[in-house]
């Protein structure tokens, strides 16, 4: 397939203005950032820094701007997905600590530890885990704290439907465990993980998502639109018949130095 059409019809399908782009919502943003401060974060300063990596609409990014009251770079290569999100922060009068930067996620390279903090919710499947969490290290401040999202198996043995399905659109996917162990590998220490529960992604991200698809006709009908549809369609069906075998894990450590 064609990526510029496929990027084309996941960005149509996924619109701006959709409430949220992955999973998640404040109360679960809220908890992650209580885990990693008891963790030993520690205090925040006046200089306190924090990147959002593909921040999509932004909704994180809001609450993580609210909750901290620092400044937050917010990055994303879609333009739309950061209008929209500065749209959603002068509504919120937050402009003043949101900096949208419009740039790959994969073209950040090595950083020079510039931030205290590297947030990332439903984003790291782009550059896949590991290669994410050694580019995220380097952007890191020493004892620097990172939080991810990532679509992973809870259990082992899930029904054969719902193991071809992800076969055909993750077929990488991690069991939860597995990840810990790269986490340790790529230089951090683990302070505390949770799966996010059922509400998280049913009431603002595919409720939203199946009103949009009813009756959704794509602006080009190619054989790129078809499979993205297909997928979205396939995702709700298989989370409402076996949630119980995979699901979005919060995992939240500090770099080790």
């Amino acid at each position: 397939m064609n990526h510029d059409k496929m990027m084309n019809a996941i960005h149509e399908i996924f619109d701006p203005a959709l409430p949220r782009l992955a999973p998640g919502d404040d109360a679960v943003t809220r908890h992650a950032l209580d885990l990693l401060f008891n963790g030993g974060l520690g205090r925040l300063s006046s200089d306190f820094r924090v990147l959002d990596v593909g921040c999509g609409n932004g909704s994180q990014t809001l609450c993580l701007a609210r909750e901290l009251g620092c400044r937050v770079t917010a990055l994303d290569n879609h333009q739309p997905y950061l209008d929209e999100l500065q749209r959603r922060a002068q509504a919120e009068e937050l402009s003043h600590l949101i900096q949208p930067l419009c740039a790959d996620m994969n073209t950040l390279g090595d950083g020079e530890g510039e931030y205290d903090l590297v947030w990332a919710e439903g984003s790291a499947f782009v550059m896949g885990i590991s290669q994410a969490l050694r580019a995220w290290r380097t952007q890191l401040v020493p004892g620097g704290a990172l939080g991810f999202t990532d679509l992973v198996w809870l259990q082992d043995e899930a029904p054969a439907a719902c193991r071809d399905f992800f076969a055909g659109i993750c077929p990488d996917m991690p069991h939860a465990n597995a990840v810990k162990q790269t986490v340790a590998d790529c230089g951090y220490e683990l302070v505390d993980t949770f799966t996010l529960p059922g509400h998280a992604w049913w009431k603002n991200f595919y409720m939203h998502l199946k009103e949009r698809l009813v009756g959704f006709q794509p602006a080009e009908d190619c054989e790129e639109s078809r499979a993205i549809l297909e997928m979205a369609h396939g995702e709700i069906e298989n989370y409402r018949k076996h949630s119980d075998w995979f699901g979005y894990v919060f995992y939240l450590m500090r770099r080790a130095d």
